[in-house]
């Protein structure tokens, strides 16, 4: 009798591993990148070996809007911000606060800022709603700004991954 009995707890606790899901935790609902240069500033390129890109990962669960903007070699960078609405020929207005400072050293290479969309500030005229809209149809870009090239050094438009 008793081997019956550990046999048939074996039994349940197979059947229980089998039907359980490992759907624990939060699910990441979007991710967007923009890849950033100085060939992209618009209404005028700007000439400098400045690289960068910037990544989004939207969690509806929660809800909230994370980012990560990674440069290279970028001189004295002061701000970094989402524009639009703009498509890729066209420049915008500051819809969102990415980096505000302290300016980054000349030759600075590796991550310029990183935190969740608002903290510096919500988006400006619109709702959390409003720029995910942007972003996913590529009515966004990300532009980071340097004490040389004011109105932005490098430049990328967002687009949903």
């Amino acid at each position: 009798m008793r081997g019956q009995s550990v046999f048939g707890g074996v039994a349940v606790a197979v059947l229980l591993a089998v039907g359980c899901s490992d759907d624990v935790g939060i699910t990441v609902t979007e991710r967007f990148t923009a890849t950033l240069n100085g060939t992209n500033e618009k209404p005028n390129a700007v000439t400098t070996t400045a690289t960068g890109t910037a990544e989004f990962t939207y969690v509806a669960d929660i809800p909230a809007l994370f980012y990560r903007i990674d440069v290279a070699g970028i001189d004295s960078a002061t701000v970094a911000h989402i524009h639009g609405p703009a498509d890729i020929n066209n420049p915008a207005g500051v819809i969102v606060n990415l980096f505000l400072g302290p300016t980054k050293p000349i030759g600075f290479t590796g991550a310029l800022a990183e935190g969740v969309v608002g903290q510096l500030g919500a988006p400006v005229g619109m709702t959390m709603d409003s720029l995910l809209v942007l972003l996913r149809t590529g009515n966004a870009y990300v532009n980071v700004h340097t004490r040389v090239n004011l109105g932005g050094e490098i430049r990328g438009q967002v687009s949903r991954q």
